[in-house]
């Protein structure tokens, strides 16, 4: 008696954890969630090949995977990719009791092939905005060489606006500007690209060049003190900033650096001729 409560219990157990899987699964369907709906699927045939022994529940549970492999084979994004794919069979999945393996195989089937699909999509996807980036920057280059800029101006800048989540894409665009003599865009582009890609030294060093060349000296600074705290100080690095304060007369500041640049480089020719200068 004992045993056959015991076996009873384990049953409706069963049954309970397929009722549940099929209705996850039913519930990923109507949120178009085919993955999550197959592997739920899947989940509660695997159940049901392992559990053979389900009582008085298993007329339930045979009418509920029928139900499902109806919806499945119904549901409009299913039918359009089988017949993407050439298969026109309806319905794609018919449920009959010991057929179980062989839906999980169909339905693992279609999710690889599904996802295969997907995979070639997004490929091809990728390609095309690869072409359309390379496409802009030619007619933005062209433009700024024919001097055309207001026309080159709109293709850069599309190219920024449409792939500046990229690395380096903005502040490429920002080194087509500078060379062009464009310098406010030029500093617009790299000072966007530092904020998204603050790592990107090169984006520093030409941000510091246009705003320099604007005679911005006051920005120009900013970042040259910015590019220290961020990536700190190398001989190189204060002899630039050395000369860049010379250049802006503030001569205490530029043996300051000199000094600096020498304190890490003692054969450092420039910033010795700087100090020297500067001590006199």
């Amino acid at each position: 008696m004992m045993h056959r409560k015991v076996d009873r219990q384990r049953m409706e157990a069963d049954a309970r954890a397929i009722r549940e899987n099929i209705s996850r699964a039913r519930g990923y369907l109507r949120r178009d969630d085919l993955y999550r709906c197959i592997d739920a699927a899947n989940d509660a045939l695997g159940l049901k090949i392992s559990r053979t022994a389900l009582g008085l529940a298993r007329s339930e549970v045979d009418l509920l995977f029928a139900e499902m492999c109806d919806d499945f084979s119904r549901h409009p994004r299913v039918v359009s990719f089988l017949s993407g794919i050439g298969i026109t069979t309806t319905p794609f999945l018919r449920y009959k009791p010991g057929d179980e393996i062989i839906l999980v195989k169909r339905l693992t089937a279609l999710r690889l092939k599904m996802e295969e699909a997907e995979r070639r999509d997004q490929e091809h996807s990728a390609k095309r905005r690869g072409q359309q980036k390379e496409e802009w920057l030619r007619l933005g280059r062209e433009h700024l060489a024919q001097q055309s800029f207001p026309k080159g101006k709109v293709y850069l800048r599309r190219v920024a606006e449409t792939f500046g989540a990229e690395e380096g894409v903005i502040r490429d665009v920002g080194a087509l500007f500078l060379e062009a003599g464009l310098l406010t865009e030029a500093a617009e582009m790299f000072s966007l690209a530092i904020e998204r890609f603050p790592n990107d030294q090169q984006a520093w060093r030409l941000g510091i060049d246009a705003w320099d060349s604007m005679g911005e000296f006051k920005k120009a600074e900013e970042l040259y003190l910015g590019a220290v705290r961020s990536f700190g100080g190398h001989p190189k690095t204060f002899l630039n900033i050395a000369k860049f304060y010379l250049k802006w007369n503030r001569k205490d500041d530029a043996y300051d650096y000199a000094c600096r640049a020498l304190d890490q480089d003692p054969d450092l020719a420039e910033a010795k001729e700087i100090r020297d200068k500067l001590d006199r």
